[in-house]
């Protein structure tokens, strides 16, 4: 009994190896023109990256083994504006993907897109977008600068961000070789009422009587809305005030008389009305609305 059980073992440990099936990689193959062009292919999950090579500049071939899954694979070559983006690309076990035949050729502009994100620090990003695809990211300097070169005509979008802080951008055209400057201050996110960071909006309320004496039914309502819409801007503002510029700071404390406070009033005053409520007393009661980020945002509002 003994020496069958031992036989048993001895062929359940032959056939282990057998069940332990390695897994097969797929790989990631691709032709960059011109011959001779110094491109390097990035291969990342999860926005890390996983996998790089260099193409072979004599056939301008690559070929990049990786674990069957998705990858954001990218291209990038100095000569070249921006790198090749291929979001997406999926990988087989035992297969290889092909890339189509890629010509990343010299910009000959020299346009440009610079600026200074604030605050400044290490993890803060900019991203470009061209004609509504991402294109190129990079990390802002020690003092918040960041440049993009060689950029040809077209549409664009860079938007800044950084943990912790509301991701902002803007949007803008190049046309011929000009150069264009876009400064951008991110704003701390903290809990605020009134402050919607996930649809990036400000929110806030004004109620407002009719005059003990008015004419008639048409001017006490004009009255009372008027009172409303100035009792919501400056809850508006009250909002605004609590908003935080960093972990400890506040845009209350930062704009006492100054420009700040200048540039914040006048932005007040685009506000929108969303709705609207006729009170028991007569008055009016109006829901107003701002937006925290983008070109006519908040942030952009006291950006420098």
């Amino acid at each position: 009994m003994l020496r069958r059980a031992c036989h048993i073992f001895m062929l359940l440990m032959l056939l282990l190896p057998l069940s332990c099936v390695q897994r097969q990689e797929g790989a990631l193959e691709g032709t960059v023109e011109p011959l001779g062009t110094a491109a390097e292919v990035i291969a990342q999950r999860d926005g890390k990256t996983v996998a790089s090579l260099n193409v072979n500049p004599g056939d301008g071939t690559f070929r990049l083994a990786l674990e069957p899954g998705t990858y954001d694979v990218r291209i990038f070559a100095p000569s070249a504006p921006f790198p090749a983006a291929f979001p997406g690309t999926v990988i087989e076990a035992g297969r290889t993907t092909v890339l189509p035949a890629l010509y990343l050729a010299p910009s000959g502009s020299s346009a440009s897109l610079s600026g200074i994100v604030t605050p400044a620090g290490a993890g803060t990003t900019v991203t470009l977008l061209y004609e509504g695809k991402e294109r190129a990211s990079l990390n802002t300097g020690p003092e918040g600068n960041y440049t993009f070169t060689t950029l040809p005509e077209g549409s664009y979008a860079v938007r800044a961000s950084s943990p912790g802080y509301a991701e902002d951008g803007r949007e803008f055209s190049l046309i011929g070789n000009e150069s264009v400057v876009r400064n951008m201050r991110l704003l701390y996110v903290s809990s605020v009422a009134g402050v919607d960071w996930q649809e990036g909006v400000i929110r806030a309320s004004g109620a407002g009587k009719p005059p003990a004496k008015a004419a008639n039914a048409t001017v006490r309502r004009e009255m009372a809305k008027r009172a409303a819409l100035a009792d919501g801007q400056r809850n508006l503002l009250r909002t605004i005030e609590q908003i935080r510029l960093g972990p400890e700071r506040t845009l209350g404390s930062e704009m006492p008389e100054g420009t700040h406070r200048q540039r914040i009033q006048g932005f007040i005053k685009g506000y929108r009305v969303t709705a609207e409520r006729q009170l028991p007393n007569g008055g009016i009661e109006l829901d107003l609305e701002l937006p925290l980020t983008g070109a006519g945002g908040l942030a952009a509002a006291i950006t420098e």
